[in-house]
């Protein structure tokens, strides 16, 4: 075969880092390298080819169909050595699953259950990171998220996990109906400014809905603030369970859908790039979880 075929080791890696975190800035930051090296990388690496893989733009690279399907063929590749070095060296290829999550679905839901998925799959090497919101998964090197929402991401492939139901709750004496709700004061996730508008409307109630008082970033800390009296909360039962098992919380209604969802996103799939095994194995693995709760 033609020597033009096989680039060196540099210019394969800077072209991989480039077509994983989609920019320059980001390849130069993910290899410890300056943005101009990268550049002049990924540029030989196009002469010695003689075709075009990246079409760069003002502010952004993007690669061309031909660096698509090239960028495929070279994360297998570099994959492939990579196992192949730990299997010279004597060790087994470390499959490994980094995933992003919620931060009180994780503490709450998902980490009293981890056991079970580690006895099952001894071999993957879990990394957790915790993210609240849209992010690119590419970017940051992630194969996987679990995400609250509607059902959308872009550049995301998603998994329905399970609908979300909310329940309002206040700390025991603080209210004694649902009809209490109009007299005291709202806390709420800043990330759900209309979670009461929607509750009422659920419910059926009409009138102005009062602005909440207080807003907090994740669903542990406005259920503290709940249970310390400051207010009513509009929660989740599954997340605050213990709360309401030891009556530090109390519902004051049934559980009524919220409009939202659990959701298990993985990045759109590169044509020709490989499915990650670890990745569809922990989303099946939740599936189950979640159907034996439901059945419970």
């Amino acid at each position: 075969m033609q020597r033009r075929l096989f680039p060196g080791m540099s210019a394969l890696m800077a072209f991989d880092a480039l077509a994983r975190t989609g920019s320059f800035t980001a390849a130069a930051r993910d290899l410890s390298l300056t943005q101009g090296a990268v550049s002049r990388q990924v540029a030989a690496l196009e002469a010695q080819l003689g075709v075009t893989l990246v079409e760069r733009g003002a502010r952004q690279a993007v690669l061309s169909e031909a660096g698509r399907a090239y960028a495929a063929r070279v994360r297998a590749a570099l994959e492939l050595l990579g196992q192949g070095a730990l299997e010279a060296l004597g060790q087994a290829p470390e499959r490994g699953l980094k995933l992003a999550i919620l931060p009180t679905f994780g503490t709450r839901w998902l980490m009293p259950r981890i056991p079970g998925f580690v006895r099952r799959h001894p071999e993957i090497t879990l990394q957790f990171a915790t993210r609240i919101g849209w992010f690119d998964l590419r970017a940051e090197g992630l194969d996987a998220a679990i995400h609250s929402g509607q059902g959308e991401w872009p550049g995301g492939r998603l998994t329905l996990l399970m609908q979300e139901r909310v329940v309002p709750v206040a700390a025991p004496g603080l209210a004694r109906s649902v009809e209490d709700w109009t007299r005291l004061p709202l806390l709420a996730l800043s990330s759900r400014p209309q979670a009461w508008a929607g509750w009422r409307q659920a419910r059926g109630l009409s009138g102005p809905v009062p602005a909440p008082v207080m807003r907090f970033e994740q669903f542990a800390t406005l259920a503290q603030a709940a249970a310390g009296g400051l207010g009513l909360a509009l929660m989740p039962a599954f997340l605050i369970r213990p709360e309401l098992d030891s009556g530090a919380l109390v519902a004051l209604d049934e559980e009524r859908p919220s409009g939202s969802g659990y959701w298990f996103v993985e990045p759109e799939p590169i044509p020709g790039e490989p499915a990650k095994a670890p990745v569809a194995q922990f989303r099946d693995w939740l599936l189950t979880e979640i159907a034996r709760d439901t059945v419970v």
